[in-house]
């Protein structure tokens, strides 16, 4: 006499990470890990770059001059956010999408719009910005994983 055992279909448990679930075509493109020395030497170029600026705003708005350059504010906040992104995310080039919407935010709160205009505008580049970091560190947590 001989038994027979019939194994149960394999499923995923509730708690196992599915990554073509979870991350989109975005998040996995970038997630492609650059070679350390590119890597730090862009993210050092973004933070360097954002301390001019920011020094260069900083000047104008003490001297007086604050419509002749960027404002101080609105640099403070993009320098920091891209470069500690940029810092954090190093190993992949995955802060451009914050890098884009600080710029963009930069333009828009230099162009002369109508107010409700103005608003949204402001409101949809800070959003790119947000989803930038989110895209981020969903990025840097995929490139960490295994690739099989």
């Amino acid at each position: 006499m001989s038994t027979h055992t019939i194994a149960e279909p394999r499923t995923a448990p509730a708690d196992e990470v599915v990554i073509d679930d979870e991350h989109g075509g975005l998040v996995r493109s970038l997630s492609a890990i650059l070679p350390p020395l590119v890597g730090n030497a862009l993210a050092t170029l973004v933070v360097l770059a954002g301390l001019v600026i920011g020094i260069i705003s900083l000047v104008t708005t003490w001297t007086g001059n604050a419509d002749a350059f960027l404002p101080f504010f609105q640099v403070t906040v993009a320098v920091t956010v891209v470069s500690l992104n940029a810092l954090y995310a190093r190993r992949t080039f995955s802060y451009v999408i914050t890098l884009i919407g600080a710029i963009l935010w930069l333009w828009v709160s230099v162009t002369p719009f109508v107010p409700f205009w103005q608003v949204v505008l402001q409101a949809v580049t800070v959003t790119i910005m947000i989803l930038g970091v989110v895209f981020s560190l969903a990025a840097v947590s995929l490139s960490k994983k295994p690739r099989f």
